[in-house]
């Protein structure tokens, strides 16, 4: 078996899901994209970048650059066209570093951006709190409730997942 290469992704989504409007997620069928995929989506569609050059940028071949972006064109068309949840993660990546994630703290409602490769924070840096979240929200389509995060409708995740 050969060793898959590890694409650079230079910049993490801002939002992990996204789903048909009205239908909670635990109903839905999900397709993954993963974050190496939605960079190739990210270069060529979004920023026109040449395929030549868009396969530089993420450290692989111009083949398994093309592979990449039809692979994730297709997940995304089936999930528009067939009204599928799309859940964005995982992969085999490096991440470059240049992007930024944004957090919020619910206590003080103090906003700052931190580096994508500095890691999650432990604390607000304005007053301390722990209460603090990615911007987007959860990105799962659940509600906060007592016991926790779960969907309106049922006390269950969602149905089925499709690699």
């Amino acid at each position: 078996m050969v060793n898959k290469v590890k694409r650079r992704v230079s910049c993490l989504p801002k939002a992990t899901y996204y789903k048909p409007r009205e239908i909670p997620l635990c109903e839905l069928e999900i397709i993954r994209l993963s974050i190496e995929e939605l960079e190739a989506i990210r270069l060529c569609d979004l920023l026109h970048a040449e395929q030549d050059e868009a396969a530089d940028m993420m450290g692989v071949s111009r083949k398994t650059f093309w592979n990449d972006l039809q692979r994730a064109r297709q997940k995304v068309a089936d999930a528009l066209v067939n009204g599928k949840a799309i859940e964005i993660s995982g992969g085999e990546y490096v991440n470059s570093g240049e992007c930024e994630v944004e957090f919020f703290c619910r206590d003080c409602g103090n906003a700052w951006v931190s580096p994508c490769n500095a890691g999650r924070p432990g604390a607000c840096p304005s007053c301390s709190s722990k209460n603090i979240y990615r911007k987007g929200g959860d990105g799962r389509g659940k509600r906060l409730t007592d016991e926790g995060y779960r969907c309106p409708k049922f006390k269950e995740g969602p149905k089925n997942e499709i690699e």
